[in-house]
């Protein structure tokens, strides 16, 4: 299956002292097609991606971060 489109924007998420920070997102699929996000927070990346909720694949966000970086990636998208 060939790459989908090169498709990054940014969204607006908490850190840990609550304070609102640009997340970098970029879509990425693996080899057999499913979709996950590549998310670069605070210069560092995680990945995510939504089974029948979204879950970190990759990295150090805490669950309430993956639910709001979720539901940003999801309004982005207009998938809400």
């Amino acid at each position: 299956m060939e790459a989908s489109e090169d498709i990054k924007f940014t969204v607006m998420l908490h850190n840990n002292e609550q304070e609102k920070i640009k997340v970098e997102v970029k879509h990425a699929e693996t080899t057999d097609g499913i979709p996950y996000y590549v998310c670069n927070v605070d210069g560092k990346e995680s990945q995510i991606r939504k089974d029948e909720k979204w879950e970190q694949i990759w990295g150090s966000l805490t669950h309430k971060q993956v639910d709001e970086l979720g539901l940003a990636i999801s309004e982005h998208l207009g998938e809400l």
